[in-house]
């Protein structure tokens, strides 16, 4: 979180991003928040660093926000 705290031009994409993995009626269940999907985060981070339990560099999530920022509208 650090990461993009300090990059006030990502928190929009992080909050958008955020959003749109996360699953349906996310409001419905607790925490009540729009926190990625555990299936979701658990196939991309074996796609990215060969495991599920793996943690996510922070410099990695950086660079897809800043991918995303200019990618996604």
């Amino acid at each position: 979180m650090l990461a993009v705290a300090v990059r006030p031009w990502l928190w929009a994409t992080a909050i958008g991003a955020m959003v749109a993995l996360a699953p349906r009626r996310w409001w419905r269940s607790k925490p009540h928040l729009p926190l990625p999907d555990e299936n979701v985060l658990s196939g991309r981070k074996t796609t990215a660093y060969g495991s599920s339990s793996a943690a996510m560099a922070p410099l990695d999530i950086v660079s897809y926000l800043e991918w995303r920022r200019a990618n996604v509208p």
